[in-house]
């Protein structure tokens, strides 16, 4: 049996490391052994989920991404033009949560890690979102404090990490998603959809159960033409 490491998975499907354990966890993903700290899959099973994935598209770029998000939440996205706009317009109406998840994965680059204090600077989502108190009734989930989850922009990224004393750690409580600079959406809140984006990928499985929930039920309202019942949360 063929074996490729977490961190070769993610590169192959082009998804995050946290991504590949949630998978593996599911039985998606077959793993070989696991070896110390390091986890090992059976890289057909990794090449055989990338194939049928592919079906679904190829990734949206950054800016794609977050005008999709942004037109599910009830914004606007100023960043892209009228053309551009009407086709991911069309799009949205003929995908399933699943598809967007998938395709909205080139949104941000993730990083897992630890840091030796409080992280400020980061615009919440995930189990973040969650500590406020309607993002935690929209989603059906209680609040936690377990670690932070967050976005960032690329430019912001180096005095956020000085400023936290943060590092790369595979086994950190702290998610930074740092944003392309040129991806067009300026970070200013949390998107809803973002937030069940992020939650869809979460290894807990109520999480993803009720990121997924929220984003058929903001396509279902997009496909209705009621976006602007569509949701966005500080």
């Amino acid at each position: 049996m063929s074996e490729m490491t977490a961190a070769e998975a993610a590169e192959v499907l082009e998804v995050s490391q946290r991504q590949v354990a949630r998978l593996a966890s599911k039985e998606v993903l077959t793993v070989s052994r696991v070896v110390g700290r390091t986890l090992l899959l059976d890289s057909a099973s990794v090449h055989r989920l990338a194939q049928r994935a592919r079906r679904n598209g190829r990734p949206w770029s950054a800016a794609t991404a977050w005008a999709a998000l942004a037109l599910l939440s009830g914004k606007q996205a100023d960043w892209m033009d009228a053309a551009r706009l009407s086709r991911l317009r069309h799009r949205l109406r003929g995908i399933n949560a699943s598809d967007l998840v998938w395709l909205s994965r080139r949104r941000a680059t993730i990083h897992q890690m630890r840091g030796w204090d409080a992280v400020t600077g980061l615009v919440p989502t995930g189990v973040s979102a969650l500590r406020d108190p309607e993002n935690a009734a929209l989603f059906g989930l209680s609040a936690t404090d377990r670690g932070s989850d967050g976005y960032v922009a690329a430019s912001a990224f180096p005095e956020l990490v000085t400023g936290s004393g943060l590092y790369d750690d595979i086994e950190g409580d702290v998610v930074v998603r740092v944003v392309p600079d040129d991806a067009g959406y300026r970070l200013e809140q949390s998107l809803v959809a973002a937030v069940a984006v992020d939650l869809a990928e979460a290894l807990d499985t109520r999480e993803a159960a009720a990121g997924e929930r929220i984003l058929t039920e903001l396509l279902t309202e997009f496909r209705a033409g009621d976006g602007h019942r569509n949701r966005t949360r500080r």
